[in-house]
């Protein structure tokens, strides 16, 4: 579970909204859509019911997140249709349980708008807020807006025309202060993501912060993913140390490192007896007069040579 504080106001007070990494979609999307008449089929990765204060005052919101691993260069649209889905889906949900407790009545309704919609005057919905966390390590380049999607330029037209903009969570554009913000797991995953394009900063931050002693499994799971280290993750009672896990991850790769020097000292005096072969043939083809154009020949069916590499060889003797 990774937690995501709640946005507020300049002078608000925040409660932390959980974000589930479990079962997110977090992987690249390579699975192909097909049109469905039924724009109910698409689904969020996430959704949930948040509270957030501003002041002493509760305002509760529809919360939507969004992982992306790549760039979508359609996310205005994309944010905005899911967006649209929810409340549609509210005013539906309001509008059944209006007609189900039937409260249209001579002194509720006011007109028939409200009984043909089953959405009263007085009824209202909650505000519905998309974050779209990017974990890719290259700049977002894509629109965060539907008027950088549009073809057209002229001012005055896009007056008429509603805007729809892409809350967007870059890791790779976070200052230090920014991540202070985040109190929960979120902070190291994100920060993860952000070092991991530097390995001596990655390894110095995962091996010297507190806290990646004892991390969510879930969050573990994230950063081992989204920022391609892969460590072996070992969990006790739901936490994982990171900092072991990168000391375990350094002794294989030093283990590794012996062995390949090994097999590369077996391999090398395998390749140099190769080419005292190849030099023997070569000279022995020669003493017997055989011509050059059929000692190449023989020499790249024999040894898997290329043409090139015959010939360097044979003229090199």
């Amino acid at each position: 579970m990774v937690t995501l504080p709640a946005a507020t106001g300049e002078h608000g007070s925040s409660r932390e909204v959980d974000i589930s990494t479990e079962g997110s979609r977090m992987k690249k999307r390579t699975k192909k859509k097909t049109r469905d008449s039924s724009l109910a089929q698409k689904h969020r990765d996430l959704l949930k019911f948040a509270a957030m204060m501003q002041d002493s005052h509760v305002n509760y919101v529809i919360l939507g997140v969004e992982n992306q691993m790549e760039v979508h260069y359609a996310m205005p649209v994309r944010n905005m249709v899911y967006d649209a889905l929810q409340y549609d889906k509210q005013v539906a949900m309001i509008a059944a349980d209006n007609r189900r407790n039937k409260r249209f009545s001579s002194e509720t309704m006011r007109n028939n708008g409200e009984f043909l919609s089953g959405f009263l005057r007085t009824d209202k919905i909650l505000p519905v807020i998309t974050l779209t966390l990017y974990f890719g390590t290259e700049p977002w380049d894509g629109p965060l807006s539907l008027r950088e999607m549009y073809d057209i330029n002229d001012s005055k037209l896009l007056d008429f025309v509603p805007d729809y903009r892409v809350q967007l969570i870059q890791p790779m554009t976070l200052s230090e202060d920014d991540f202070e913000k985040f109190h929960t797991s979120l902070r190291e995953v994100l920060q993860t993501i952000k070092y991991s394009v530097d390995a001596q900063k990655l390894t110095e931050y995962i091996t010297q912060n507190e806290r990646m002693h004892r991390l969510d499994l879930s969050a573990a799971n994230v950063i081992n993913t989204v920022a391609g280290i892969g460590l072996e993750i070992k969990q006790d009672r739901g936490k994982v140390d990171m900092c072991k896990a990168i000391e375990d991850l350094k002794a294989e790769s030093r283990a590794e490192g012996r062995e390949e020097g090994r097999e590369e000292g077996r391999e090398e005096g395998h390749t140099k007896g190769r080419a005292e072969t190849i030099e023997q043939t070569v000279a022995m083809l020669r003493n017997m007069k055989i011509p050059k154009e059929t000692i190449l020949s023989q020499l790249q069916r024999t040894f898997s040579l290329s043409e090139e590499e015959a010939n360097r060889i044979y003229n090199t003797k």
